[in-house]
């Protein structure tokens, strides 16, 4: 519906009967254009919406709504795909509506695009510049998105001092008991126990297949415990029966196994750390997606 709204849009603004005087002319208003923009962008048509506020800044260079153009033009390129433009835009309104009211919300924008950039370190800075400057309406989403920003770099405890701040001084935000549920996610991560890497290369190499079981991979513990041990057998055997070549034979075909058995069991134990800060992680960022939208 608003595609084929955003459509008629267009096709008013092409259509005679808007000529004035017999001209060969069209009369743009800065309404209806920047409600054919508005149109592309909300139906994901960011780079016609763009090209549409663009006509918007050459129609109406004077136009007290240069500062909103700037904005959308920044979310566009930002949910387009290119981050690197989007905060040009934002930086760009900085520059040229220094007091305009959408200030607040274009640093933060500005943050995100710094964030999807890879410039994590300059995107703290945002964050951080909103959340401990004067009071403002982009204050509390500043502090979700640093604690994000920093669980996306695995400072876990970072993550919750940011939260723990929306806490303090948001308390009665609409996005309160969604943060602390976040948090209280976060606290039952750091509580939790980590595999050793080290303790599960050292239970593989005195019994084949003890590391994966601590890893709770069961079936592949037992899976090497069986393949080590027909090795292992095969060679005691061999020696047994005064058969030192088919000895010397199994043993090396075995040896591979045996060290696979360790290296596997270290890289299992990193899987199950991984698995627990994965499911951490993602709790938070479903909880706190207010911070993308």
């Amino acid at each position: 519906m608003k595609r084929w709204f955003s459509l008629g849009l267009v096709a008013l603004l092409l259509w005679p009967g808007l000529v004035r005087g017999g001209e060969e002319s069209v009369v743009v208003s800065e309404t209806v254009q920047l409600r054919v923009a508005d149109g592309f962008l909300a139906e994901q048509e960011y780079y016609r919406a763009i090209t549409e506020y663009l006509r918007f800044r050459f129609l109406f260079p004077d136009s007290g709504r240069g500062d909103y153009v700037l904005l959308q033009i920044g979310r566009a390129y930002l949910r387009g795909g290119e981050p690197d433009r989007a905060a040009k835009n934002f930086r760009l309104l900085a520059a040229q509506y220094p007091a305009s009211p959408l200030m607040g919300q274009s640093r933060f924008l500005e943050g995100l695009a710094l964030w999807k950039g890879k410039d994590r370190a300059a995107a703290a800075a945002v964050f951080e510049e909103l959340a401990a400057g004067a009071p403002n309406d982009q204050a509390p989403r500043a502090l979700a998105a640093l604690a994000l920003l920093r669980l996306e770099g695995d400072d876990v405890r970072g993550a919750r001092e940011a939260l723990q701040r929306f806490t303090a001084g948001h308390a009665d935000h609409a996005w309160g008991p969604r943060v602390r549920e976040a948090e209280a996610g976060l606290a039952a991560y750091e509580g939790l126990p980590q595999k050793s890497e080290v303790l599960a290369g050292i239970l593989s190499g005195i019994l084949p297949g003890a590391g994966y079981a601590y890893a709770e991979e069961f079936a592949t513990g037992f899976m090497s415990l069986g393949v080590n041990g027909a090795f292992v057998t095969a060679a005691w055997a061999a020696f047994a029966n005064g058969l030192e070549a088919v000895g010397i034979l199994a043993g090396g075909i075995g040896l591979p196994f045996y060290i696979g058995n360790i290296y596997g069991s270290v890289l299992s134990a990193r899987k199950w750390n991984l698995a627990v800060k994965k499911q951490a992680r993602d709790l938070a960022f479903t909880t706190l997606d207010f911070v993308f939208e």
